[in-house]
């Protein structure tokens, strides 16, 4: 469906409400994703990762474009504040403005205590973007034992690795139930979730290293250049762009190219904490 500035506009300010409810995923178990574990390190519920705020964001953006957005759209978010396991989220997002790239609508989202737990924006352009030219990054294979990295070891320009797998149907079932997504058009006619796109790429580059601790996403931006289906090949190709020492955490940066069947679907852009001084 085609969007002028015009039909776009009407579509904006809008918000929505997300119970916010993680899945019996065994990996959680022992974990700050476990309720248990998390109560007794004093937390009122298990922590959410980052991933399922940013999927649960990009909801704004399917309600409003639709399929559209899934083939061309762009977001990014920021997580300011911790969410927990049952926590109910307004989503709201604001007017449209215009921009050289893109119309974009900036977000907020706000727990029932009335804080911002995370922010950030949607987008959709006029055209199909461009894709970059990614002939100098290779997919390289995930080897069976990452390469263990210490605090501060970490540089721009190592490359991310991948496990070039097989998006079955039923992973595919599996990440709408995990996102407790419901919207008929990943149903019909059946096309992969953003969130469920960025855990992957988020998961080759995490799995590309030994971490001296748990990865925390801080913030992720995304640009989508096709839709992604059940049965297609993904794989990551990146590289850690920065890395840096801020208030005793040691973050990276790192730039991941998501592809289907070899064709360039999505460019994600994340910041993520991987040690403490």
């Amino acid at each position: 469906m085609p969007f002028s500035p015009s039909t776009d506009k009407a579509l904006f300010p809008r918000s929505l409400t997300v119970h916010v409810q993680l899945d019996d995923d065994p990996r959680y178990k022992g974990s700050i994703h476990d309720d248990d574990v998390a109560r007794a390190r004093g937390y009122k519920a298990a922590l959410v990762p980052g991933a399922f705020v940013y999927g649960h964001i990009s909801r704004v953006a399917i309600e409003a474009w639709g399929q559209v957005w899934a083939e061309r759209g762009g977001m990014g978010a920021r997580f300011r504040r911790p969410v927990y396991n049952g926590d109910v989220l307004t989503i709201t997002a604001a007017e449209l403005t215009d921009g050289p790239e893109m119309r974009r609508a900036m977000i907020s989202a706000v727990n029932e205590e009335g804080e911002e737990v995370a922010s950030g924006w949607v987008g959709l352009p006029d055209t199909q973007p461009v894709a970059p030219n990614i002939s100098g990054f290779a997919i390289l294979p995930q080897p069976q034992t990452p390469s263990r990295v210490v605090a501060g070891e970490l540089q721009p320009g190592m490359p991310v690795t991948t496990a070039a797998r097989v998006l079955t149907e039923a992973d595919f079932r599996k990440s709408l139930s995990a996102f407790g997504e419901r919207h008929p058009l990943y149903s019909d006619p059946g096309f992969v979730h953003s969130g469920c796109l960025m855990r992957l790429a988020m998961g080759d580059t995490n799995n590309s290293f030994a971490f001296p601790a748990p990865v925390v996403l801080t913030s992720a931006e995304a640009q989508h250049f096709g839709l992604v289906r059940p049965g297609q090949r993904l794989a990551t190709a990146g590289r850690i762009t920065d890395a840096s020492l801020r208030k005793g955490k040691y973050y990276f940066e790192s730039e991941e190219f998501m592809m289907a069947d070899n064709v360039l679907v999505a460019r994600f852009r994340r910041s993520s904490i991987y040690a403490y001084a």
